[in-house]
C-alpha cells in the first residue's frame, strides 16, 4: 500500500505539485535542469512524472541510467535505445535489429521506420569503433527531434556516476553536442548534490552553467498527515494524527523512511486482525523497518571503513554531541566531515551542527557504534 524501493506513481508523490509544475514548465521552455537530492528521496519519482507529463503533451522523452551501466558502448546504446523508443514503442530496438530470432518481416519493416536516421545492426557491431557510436548517440536526441518536429527532453539518472564508466573527458565530449542541440531540454539527476553542483556551478568544469540546479524541498508534515491519513482510510484503518506525528518524529519525513515504516505498520495491522495504530504497533513496525534496513547500512559503514575520526564523528553525530573536539586536530575532522557530506551520509545544519540525511540510519548509528 505504501510503494517503496523504486519510483512510484502520481497518487503516491506526497505535495510535489507546485515543484513538478516548475520543472515541467522550465523543461517545455527548452531549458535544461539539475536535479540533486539524497538517493531515496524520491528524485527519480519526480523526474519520472514530470517525463509522463510532458509526453502526454506530445514531447519525445528518453532516460537513461548512469548507475547501470558499464562502460562507454553501454552509455551509447541505453541514449539510442531510450530515444528510438519514441519510433519503434520498443524498449531494446538495438536488440530487436540484432536479434535473429526475429521473423524477417518484421525487421524490415523496424528498418523502415529507421532508415533516415541510418540505424542499422552493422553500426553497433562489436568491432565498429566505440567513438563512432558515441557520438551518433549523443548527437540522435536533435536529430530525431529535428526529424520528427518534436521537441525532446532526456533524463540522466546518477549523472555524477558518469565519468566512473566513460572516463572525466566524457563531460566535455558531451557538452560539446549538448550545447548545439535546439530541440532538446536535459534533466540531470544526481544523489551527490557536492558533486553536482561542482560539475555544474564550477567554471573550470565543461557543464559550468549548462543548466539550472534545483534541490528537492523537503515534504511538509501536514501534507505527509494528509497522505498516511487517507492511505489507512482508503483500508478501512483508523489512524489517529497524534500517531502519525509519532510516526514522522521517527523519521522526520524523510520519504523512504517515512513509507517503510508506514508499510511495516500497515502489515502489522493486518497480521493481528487490529484496525487502530497504537505507540505500541509503531514500536514493532519501527524494530521491523530497522532488520530491513540493516543490510543496507552494514554496507554504509563497511565502505567507510575503519577509519577512526570518521567513526567519531558518526558517534557524535548520534549522540548530538559536538564533532569537534580538543582530543583530535581540527583539520582531520574537517575531512571527515567533508567526506561524509559527499558521500551522502550527512548534512550542515548550522555553525558545527550536522545531522544525519537518512534519519533511520542514525539510530543504526547509535545501536552499532556507540
Amino acid at each position: 500500500m505504501f510503494p517503496i524501493g523504486g519510483p512510484v506513481t502520481e497518487e503516491d508523490i506526497v505535495d510535489r505539485e507546485a515543484f513538478i509544475t516548475t520543472l515541467e514548465m522550465r523543461l517545455a521552455g527548452g531549458q535544461s535542469i539539475v536535479l540533486v537530492g539524497p538517493r531515496r528521496t524520491g528524485k527519480t519519482s519526480l523526474a519520472h512524472e514530470v517525463l509522463r507529463r510532458l509526453k502526454k503533451r506530445g514531447f519525445y522523452t528518453a532516460t537513461v541510467d548512469c548507475f547501470r551501466l558499464s562502460n562507454r558502448r553501454d552509455l551509447a546504446q541505453s541514449l539510442i535505445n531510450s530515444c528510438l523508443e519514441n519510433r519503434t514503442g520498443m524498449r531494446r530496438t538495438l536488440d530487436v535489429l540484432k536479434s535473429h530470432a526475429k521473423a524477417l518481416a518484421d525487421t524490415a519493416k523496424l528498418a523502415v521506420k529507421l532508415e533516415d536516421l541510418q540505424v542499422s545492426v552493422d553500426l553497433f557491431h562489436i568491432d565498429l569503433d566505440e567513438a563512432t557510436v558515441l557520438n551518433y548517440a549523443l548527437d540522435l536526441p536533435e536529430t530525431i527531434a529535428t526529424r520528427d518536429g518534436k521537441n525532446m527532453v532526456v533524463m540522466f539518472d546518477e549523472f555524477q556516476d558518469i565519468s566512473q564508466i566513460a572516463g572525466d573527458d566524457i563531460y566535455k565530449k558531451m557538452r560539446s553536442y549538448f550545447q548545439n542541440h535546439r530541440r532538446v531540454s536535459y534533466l540531470f539527476l544526481g544523489s551527490k548534490e557536492g558533486m553536482m553542483k561542482t560539475l555544474f556551478g564550477n567554471r573550470r568544469e565543461a557543464f559550468y552553467r549548462f543548466a539550472t540546479i534545483f534541490s528537492i524541498p523537503p515534504i511538509p508534515q501536514e501534507a505527509w498527515i494528509e497522505y498516511i491519513s487517507r492511505k489507512f482510510a482508503e483500508q478501512n484503518l483508523a489512524v489517529e494524527e497524534e500517531a502519525i506525528r509519532q510516526i514522522l518524529e521517527i523519521t522526520q519525513g524523510h520519504p523512504y523512511n517515512t513509507m517503510l515504516l508506514c508499510s511495516e505498520i500497515y502489515y502489522i495491522l493486518l497480521e493481528t486482525a487490529k484496525s487502530t495504530i497504537t505507540p505500541g504497533i509503531i514500536k514493532i513496525g519501527f524494530d521491523r523497518a530497522m532488520l530491513s534496513l540493516a543490510p543496507i547500512y552494514e554496507v554504509i559503514i563497511e565502505e567507510l571503513g575503519h577509519r577512526p575520526v570518521i567513526r567519531q564523528v558518526l558517534r557524535s553525530i548520534a549522540r548530538g554531541s559536538k564533532v569537534y573536539t580538543g582530543k583530535v586536530n581540527p583539520n582531520e575532522i574537517k575531512r571527515a566531515i567533508d567526506y561524509l557530506i559527499a558521500k551522502g551520509i550527512i548534512e550542515k545544519t548550522g555553525r558545527g551542527t550536522y545531522r544525519f540525511i537518512e534519519p533511520m540510519f542514525g539510530e543504526y548509528v547509535r545501536r552499532e557504534l556507540l
